[in-house]
């Protein structure tokens, strides 16, 4: 119980850290969760706290998603979804996942400041919704990977951000089918994943 409060309240300060600054909750909330989680409940329920996360800050934002960055992005995301599912379902991947899940936390906490935009055309949003899909699935946070894509000159700040969440969204979306799939009961974990939403 103890555990679980304190699970939640970090959501709550993760959740407030990415309303604010548009990404990096996330990696932090993974980051905590490893100590309380083994791998095959960390990132489904990771991934559900995190798309009512992306979800409220997409509502909010919604008007200022762009559209066509968001379709390319979507278009991919199947593709990356059954990567990430058939290599979860065939082969162990959780010693790769949490290095994988370590790369990512020192990425964040180590990049350099000024890392130059990664201005690509729009169509190869669509790579990006296959690659950020693949890895949601096994690494769980992917707002890092996915953040200097949507630094571009065209954007405004509200752009950025919303943009980005509902691209997310989408990702964590997929999560809750993929892993129902793959034999995770969200049923066992209904009450904190409860606390955990609110929270977000």
């Amino acid at each position: 119980m103890i555990s679980s409060l304190l699970i939640i309240i970090i959501a709550f300060f993760t959740s407030a850290l990415s309303a604010v600054v548009g990404l990096a909750g996330g990696t932090v909330l993974l980051s905590c969760m490893t100590f309380f989680f083994q791998h095959h409940e960390l990132i489904p329920i990771h991934g559900a706290t995190q798309l009512a996360s992306n979800i409220s800050r997409t509502y909010l934002l919604r008007h200022s998603v762009h559209k066509k960055i968001f379709f390319s992005f979507l278009l991919g995301v199947p593709f990356g979804v059954l990567i990430g599912i058939t290599l979860l379902k065939n082969f162990k991947m959780e010693s790769y996942a949490y290095l994988l899940i370590v790369i990512l936390i020192f990425y964040t906490l180590f990049k350099p400041k000024n890392l130059p935009p990664l201005k690509i055309p729009i169509p190869l949003f669509f790579l990006l919704g296959i690659v950020a899909s693949f890895l949601g699935l096994l690494v769980g946070a992917v707002g890092p990977f996915q953040a200097p894509f949507y630094l571009r000159d065209d954007l405004s700040k509200n752009e950025i951000v919303a943009t980005q969440a509902a691209t997310q969204t989408i990702v964590h979306l997929c999560k809750i089918p993929s892993f129902l799939y793959l034999g995770f009961h969200y049923q066992h974990y209904w009450l904190l994943i409860v606390g955990l939403v609110l929270a977000a």
